[in-house]
């Protein structure tokens, strides 16, 4: 069973979470998932309201090419 839960930590750092009965004397595993920062418009950052409507794919320019991409170091993250 999947249970999606949204709550608040307070000033001190705690969580409370009272669970449904059906998950009473179970062993649970909790993952905790932080709460995506919200999305700045354009005008926070700057810019006229409809800024990218009026340039996004303008370039009238010679084409644009990738270049080939040189091979580089492999990373591991730890962090999903």
């Amino acid at each position: 069973m999947k249970l999606k839960l949204k709550s608040t930590v307070d000033a001190e750092g705690k969580l409370f979470l009272q669970l449904p009965q059906a998950f009473a004397n179970q062993e649970l595993e909790i993952i905790i998932d932080s709460v995506k920062e919200k999305m700045l418009t354009p005008e926070e950052l700057g810019y006229p309201a409809d800024f990218f409507e009026r340039t996004a794919g303008q370039w009238q320019g010679e084409l644009l090419v990738r270049e080939n991409l040189v091979a580089c170091d492999k990373r591991i993250w730890d962090i999903e």
